[in-house]
């Protein structure tokens, strides 16, 4: 499950100049055999720019995290660790300053994470994001790559498929 909702908010006029990009949502325990998902305290959230570790938290009271991040062109979001694959998302941020001139730009995502049963071939989620989005710069939105994501989550199915899931 991967759900983004881009929310614009209008700030009061003593906050025109401070622009602000929140990010927000819940991390889900996917269970694998019966696909229920189940909202998870304490998973480890970072996020990168670049190389560069910006931050990181984790998700309090189910699963729900909140946090303020400083404007960057381009975000990598990794979520979760041992006992759980992590899954990483990539943001392209180069329309913030057009979406933020209506205000304060939140980014509302919900994410989906099932735990490591040593599946062989699943390493590349350490690393490799499995959906990209991009702020659209005339529109104010987020816009998902859903070829990208497609291909992913079809490599991820071939994966656990190998693996007997």
């Amino acid at each position: 499950m991967l759900l983004c909702i881009l929310e614009l908010e209008p700030v009061g006029a003593q906050n025109q100049n401070m622009k602000a990009f929140n990010l927000h949502g819940q991390v889900f325990e996917l269970n694998l055999i019966d696909s229920i998902e189940r909202p998870v305290m304490g998973i480890p959230i970072e996020i990168y720019h670049g190389e560069e570790l910006i931050t990181s938290l984790s998700s309090g009271p189910k699963g729900k995290y909140s946090l303020n991040l400083v404007y960057y062109p381009k975000y990598t979001i990794k979520f979760g660790s041992a006992p759980y694959i992590p899954k990483v998302i990539e943001i392209d941020a180069k329309g913030f300053n057009r979406a933020a001139e209506f205000g304060m730009v939140n980014l509302d995502l919900d994410v989906s994470i099932f735990k490591d049963e040593n599946f062989m071939g699943m390493d590349f989620m350490n690393y490799t994001p499995v959906a990209k989005a991009a702020l659209s710069k005339s529109k104010g939105v987020i816009i998902w790559d859903e070829n990208y994501s497609n291909q992913m989550n079809g490599r991820i199915r071939g994966v656990l498929e190998a693996n007997g899931k």
